[in-house]
């Protein structure tokens, strides 16, 4: 009787210790379940996000931010090394970091943005000051200056991204006013044009 017993108790011990070392293994396979997944969704945030960014870093961003784009696409890459390496949670750290730099790569082009959306509004309200009459020029530029003064209002609030769409608006708004005053739109805007319709002009890869 004493040796069934015995039996029973040891049985019964395999058996807790057995469970939990199955519960243990599957907790440790949904945390690394739960890392790839947070790694895979950083990763493809980071690369569609870097999309983005590319086409306002490259029409007028600084040599610093142009530099400050490449080293994020390098980590980016990085990242995607450390996923294939299944070091998930490395590669979380990196993508983390890349989203740092671009949040402050987004505030500076941001405000080259303000600033050159500023002038070409100026100077065109400036040159097409005979046309001011035209109902459409007065009310591009109407529109244009709402435009700037909401991407202003954007940048206060570190929504960069949104204040260069509206940046981008504004511009539109102001070149449109040389259609309705029927006069050719300036080389000097070509790089607008292409900026606006978010495409990368021509050249500017090579700055």
């Amino acid at each position: 009787m004493r040796d069934n017993s015995l039996s029973r108790k040891k049985h019964f011990i395999k058996m807790v210790l057995f469970a939990f070392f199955m519960a243990v293994l599957a907790d440790s396979s949904l945390l690394i379940a739960s890392d790839r997944s947070d790694a895979t969704a950083l990763r493809e945030r980071c690369e569609a996000e870097s999309k983005v960014l590319e086409i306002a870093v490259k029409n007028f961003g600084a040599e610093k931010d142009i530099k400050d784009f490449q080293d994020g696409i390098n980590l980016i890459k990085t990242g995607k090394v450390k996923i294939a390496q299944s070091k998930y949670l490395e590669a979380i750290a990196k993508y983390n970091e890349y989203l740092k730099l671009h949040h402050q790569i987004y505030k500076r082009v941001a405000e080259i943005y303000i600033a050159r959306t500023e002038q070409l509004y100026n100077d065109i309200a400036a040159e097409l000051v005979d046309f001011i009459d035209n109902e459409k020029v007065g009310q591009y530029l109407k529109l244009a200056n709402q435009n700037l003064a909401d991407a202003k209002s954007r940048d206060l609030t570190e929504n960069f991204k949104l204040a260069i769409d509206l940046c981008r608006s504004a511009k539109k708004y102001s070149l449109d006013c040389y259609k309705a005053a029927n006069k050719q739109i300036p080389e000097k805007y070509k790089k607008d044009l292409k900026d606006i319709n978010k495409e990368i002009h021509k050249g500017s890869e090579s700055k």
